[in-house]
């Protein structure tokens, strides 16, 4: 896993053209595998099972397919090693060839070639009836994180004791697959951090980069007890596959000097930590002396004598994986002589993480030349998703790169955005593993799918409070549907789909906080439910007032008395909290229709962004405001 080279798949592995019975569909298969091809057998899970596994076998991987078992309705789960015959009529293999000697004969029975030839963490997941007459199952990875991920897939594939004959051949398209923990205020609790450990494994997303951004001890070296909760971090995400990265922070210019780092790096390696990048993108760097020089080339030339420094006190230890750096993000004329600098003197062990958001062609050159600078691979910095103005919520679709882009870095590291990221993360996962056959729309539904466990109409009530707040970036326009129905509404005065379409998005704040079982997305999102669910009220009552004055000639005691929710109700715009200043953003379809119809039918002050009473101001005027274009902060 930690090998930054990826290898390339052999022709035996390559996807082609996909083979007879291949079935496209596999809608639960999340993230999307290589190749799923059905047999036409139906196999069923008795009430007892053996379990055959090797002495190397994952520990990970077991506890997965025993639970898998037991969910379906096994009750007794027999053990057998890989030496010991077995002549049970339903046997489950767990291991490949490095763990499980006998897996390559059950592969052998179901006529079926095993993941030998495949490259690092691919698999092959087989369920069937072989010729021997036995039913199998087989969980075969070309190393131990290819048998995890073998069983991560299991887990998606039983549901219930019926299986349908099965050949999964998977393996990914990205070496490295990483996230960056920047939580911002407030910090993520310890406890939310092991269980997103979890989560990534389960996603094969296959880095974690402990990078929180209020981190006091960022600047300075841990306290005992910080350590050993990092120490914590780094086991739980070993048992889950997932290579833990502490990202070091140089400090303000003048504040660390390199024996400090050094000290720093020393207290994290005794309780596991090996992965180290330095974060030149936070500072600029200090010279040697505590001085600093703001020149591109001395800043490059300081950059790379602090991470030279570093590296050689790394290489000391046997299997230290390669220290990685962040470059500072210069703009400007001074970039190619920063750049020219520091490749030049950079030491060409280290690994580069470069900073290119999004997907236009500006950023494909940028990488280009970057890594034509650098005489390396760099791996990729995406931090597209992670900005954004303090009251935004972003739970679109991950938009993904191009597959040649993707094939011309080490890897892909994502900043996910700072409230649920886990919608636009599960995109993300399922593009990095699989990127040729990515379709941001189709992983984005099942994102939503997953996190609300299949239930039907929460995942309705989701997928129209996402699409209301599809901001960062992402694929297709924010509130869409009720952007259509505006548009149809103002052009033939046909109120009945804006009806619909307001009261589908006024109900959900409702249906979720109802059915959705998911604590830690209910609390992050909670300013947004209440806000949608409020600025939906508004615009029903604007619609009703809108009609109302239509229909009477807007004269006269025809005109309707607003909601006195409306009047109650004024803050539900604003988020809660000590931050006042942070309003919650609603998007263009309250800018556009909700704010300026209530300003024409509602003699009431409409609520302002700032939580005080103030009308829209006029077209034309000064300060006047405007509708959000598509992914605009």
């Amino acid at each position: 896993m930690l090998s930054l080279l990826e290898p390339a798949p052999t022709a035996a592995d390559s996807p082609g053209r996909p083979a007879a019975g291949h079935d496209d569909r596999a809608p639960r298969l999340f993230p999307r595998p290589r190749s799923v091809r059905k047999r036409p057998e139906t196999v069923r899970l008795p009430s007892a099972v053996t379990l055959v596994r090797g002495a190397s076998t994952d520990a990970g991987a077991l506890a997965i397919v025993e639970e898998v078992l037991h969910d379906a309705g096994v009750r007794t789960i027999g053990r057998s090693d890989d030496h010991t015959p077995v002549r049970d009529r339903f046997v489950v293999h767990v291991g490949g060839h490095q763990e499980n000697e006998a897996t390559a004969a059950e592969l052998s029975a179901l006529g079926i070639q095993g993941a030998e030839t495949m490259a690092a963490e691919g698999y092959v997941l087989a369920v069937g009836a072989g010729r021997d007459g036995r039913r199998h199952i087989v969980l075969s990875g070309a190393d131990p994180t290819g048998t995890y991920y073998a069983a991560q897939t299991l887990r998606r594939l039983v549901h219930g004791p019926r299986l349908r004959g099965t050949v999964i051949r998977d393996w990914p398209s990205l070496s490295r697959r990483g996230v960056v923990d920047v939580s911002q205020s407030p910090p993520w609790s310890h406890q939310r951090r092991l269980a997103d450990l979890e989560w990534l494994g389960r996603h094969k997303v296959n880095a974690y980069y402990y990078a929180p951004a209020e981190d006091p001890y960022r600047e300075h070296a841990c306290p005992p007890a910080e350590l050993a909760r990092i120490a914590e971090l780094v086991e739980y995400a070993r048992a889950h596959h997932v290579e833990f990265g502490y990202v070091l922070s140089p400090g303000r210019p003048g504040h660390r000097a390199p024996g400090e780092l050094t000290a720093e790096v020393a207290a994290l390696r005794s309780v596991g930590v090996r992965t180290f990048v330095i974060a030149f993108d936070h500072f600029g760097g200090a010279q040697p002396g505590g001085t600093v020089d703001t020149d591109p080339a001395a800043l490059a030339s300081a950059q790379a004598h602090l991470a030279n420094a570093l590296r050689a006190g790394c290489v000391r230890h046997p299997g230290q994986p390669p220290l990685q750096i962040v470059p500072t993000a210069y703009e400007g004329p001074g970039q190619n002589d920063y750049l020219r600098r520091l490749a030049q003197e950079l030491d060409p062990d280290i690994v580069v993480q470069w900073s290119a958001g999004g997907t236009a062609p500006a950023h494909r050159q940028h990488l280009a030349t970057a890594s034509e600078a650098f005489h390396r691979r760099l791996l990729v910095l995406d931090s597209a998703q992670a900005g954004g103005a303090p009251g935004r919520l972003s739970l679109g679709p991950y938009p993904g790169h191009s597959p040649r882009r993707a094939g011309e870095a080490l890897g892909l590291v994502t900043v996910p955005p700072p409230r649920s990221p886990r919608v636009t993360l599960s995109g993300f996962a399922d593009y990095a593993w699989n990127n040729g056959d990515y379709d941001p729309e189709r992983s984005w539904s099942a994102a939503l799918d997953e996190l609300t466990g299949g239930d039907e109409a929460a995942t309705e009530a989701l997928r129209v409070f996402a699409g209301v707040h599809r901001t960062g970036g992402t694929t297709g326009r924010q509130g869409a549907e009720l952007a259509a129905a505006v548009s149809e509404f103002r052009r033939s005065g046909h109120a009945a789909p804006l009806r619909k379409a307001l009261r589908a998005v006024h109900e959900a704040p409702a249906v979720l906080r109802g059915r959705l079982r998911d604590p830690v997305f209910l609390s992050d999102t909670g300013p947004w439910l209440d806000a949608t669910e409020a600025w939906s009220e508004a615009g029903l009552a604007a619609l009703e007032s809108t009609t109302a004055r239509s229909t009477s000639g807007g004269a006269g005691t025809g005109e309707p008395r607003p909601s006195p929710a409306l009047v109650d109700r004024p803050r539900s715009f604003i988020e809660p909290g000590s931050r006042p200043e942070s309003p919650v953003e609603c998007g263009p379809v309250l800018a556009e229709f909700v704010l300026t119809a209530l300003e024409e039918t509602s003699p009431v002050p409409v609520p302002d962004r700032s939580g005080t009473e103030a009308r829209r101001p006029h077209a034309g005027r000064a300060g006047e405001t405007r509708p959000l274009a598509d992914g605009e902060v």
